[in-house]
């Protein structure tokens, strides 16, 4: 196995030969160990694990060049930096994968690294070569690849075919959070661009595909002169570029401008925002809705409002009607009381007096039944008496002073006496107003 030589190197770190070698021989990691030489790299240990990972005899293997280190491997172009630590005698280390002994298909995977040894000269003399079996760790390694790229694909299918449109927006250079408001929202517009997208912005925006969106400025969508753009990211630079519910009024492809809603985070280092992640709906129907709601509600009120109004009027015009029934009524009733029950009780008590010209009284009174007239002499304030509220009442009718005389069976002077006492209750008194004139005015 070892010459002497070989054995007194190793004896110098200390640890019997013998003890060293039989603790190389059985640990789990194939070791090797090569001699260097000017044209000659060949070995002159192998321990039984590499003897094992190579299928090959330590008997066959030692004496021989260190690429039968490298057992029956498919891929026969090694990397080029094994061959220069080989020649080198340089530290390296490589992956190789053979076929498996079980014949199945599957590979092994082995790694590889070479550890230069010096002398006192600090010459390398040898080198140690390490083998250990990392199938599994290779395999787990690529199953959880596997895994990722699965993840990633069903992720990668779920934003393109999402309702809701997802994006990222680079801020190229970054905002500094120490900058004024007003430059960091000016440098939102300028600076931003997309990065990513998923085929529902592209649709927002009256495109396709998410790509034709992507490395398009974000000025080119979202106008940095619409009044509610800018007062929106003014909120949203204040609120450290982590906000909900930002609705922004963006322009698609054709021009039309279009509401939408967002939800957005930052991604923040060194105190500058390098880019914004978020997802968008648009709510240009809805919201134009709710205008419409709004203003239907509006005019509803309006219409409750004129409703209410003409109901009060209604209930106003009801009020003067139940007021004119009620005057009417007091008139009828105050004409009969006041005016004709009184002329019909006296034909009923004086025999003498002339009939026609009571008939003809009633005949006016009847007529003006629903005068005010009679609802007016009566008035309890003016204070006529009986007598002199029939004698107006034939005053009114046309009857001359002596007719109401022989009518009456009274004497001329007493009609004239209770006529001028009607005028000065009726406040005609030194007025030249005519008597007649006036009763047929109430």
């Amino acid at each position: 196995m070892l010459k002497q030589k070989e054995k007194d190197t190793i004896n110098n770190i200390g640890i019997p030969t013998q003890i060293l070698l039989d603790t190389l021989t059985e640990v789990p990691w194939g070791i090797a160990i090569t001699e260097r030489k000017e044209s000659t790299n060949n070995i002159i240990f192998i321990n039984h694990a590499f003897e094992n990972m190579i299928a090959c005899e330590a008997k066959v293997v030692v004496g021989q060049d260190w690429q039968i280190l490298l057992g029956k491997i498919e891929d026969l172009h090694l990397p080029a930096k094994i061959h220069k630590a080989a020649r080198d005698g340089k530290h390296c280390s490589v992956v190789i994968s053979k076929p498996s002994q079980f014949g199945n298909g599957s590979y092994s995977y082995h790694e590889l690294s070479v550890t230069p040894m010096c002398n006192e000269s600090v010459d390398v003399t040898h080198l140690i070569w390490l083998m250990k079996d990392v199938t599994d760790q290779i395999l787990k390694e690529a199953q959880l690849v596997s895994a990722v790229e699965k993840r990633e694909e069903r992720f990668a299918a779920y934003l393109d075919n999402a309702n809701e449109a997802i994006w990222r927006i680079d801020f190229i250079p970054p905002i500094q959070l120490s900058e004024p408001l007003s430059q960091q929202v000016q440098k939102i517009f300028d600076n931003g661009v997309f990065a990513e997208a998923n085929n529902a912005v592209a649709r927002a925006y009256g495109l396709n595909v998410g790509t034709e969106v992507i490395g398009k400025p974000l000025n080119e969508f979202m106008e940095k002169t619409n009044p509610e753009n800018i007062e929106q990211m003014i909120e949203y630079a204040n609120n450290k570029y982590n906000m909900k519910n930002v609705i922004t009024y963006e322009k698609t492809a054709n021009g039309i401008t279009r509401a939408f809603i967002n939800n957005m985070f930052p991604g923040i280092e060194d105190n500058a925002v390098q880019y914004v992640c978020g997802a968008s709906l648009d709510v240009t129907d809805l919201l134009e809705s709710q205008k419409e709601l709004e203003s239907s509600q509006q005019q509803l009120s309006r219409l409750a409002e004129t409703l209410e109004k003409k109901n009060i009027a209604l209930n106003e015009l009801i009020a003067h009607i139940e007021l004119d029934k009620k005057e009417l009524k007091d008139r009828i009733r105050a004409n009969i009381e006041q005016v004709l029950l009184p002329s019909l009780d006296r034909i009923k008590l004086n025999k003498n007096i002339n009939n026609d010209a009571y008939i003809m009284q009633h005949r006016h009174a009847i007529e003006q039944l629903t005068s005010s007239f009679g609802l007016k002499v009566s008035d309890s304030r003016l204070k006529l008496t009986p007598r002199e509220v029939e004698i107006c009442s034939m005053v009114k009718n046309g009857f001359s002073s002596k007719e109401i005389a022989d009518s009456l069976n009274i004497a001329l002077h007493t009609i004239e006496k209770h006529r001028r006492a009607a005028r000065k209750k009726l406040g005609l008194a030194n007025h030249k107003i005519n008597l007649r004139t006036y009763l047929n005015s109430l």
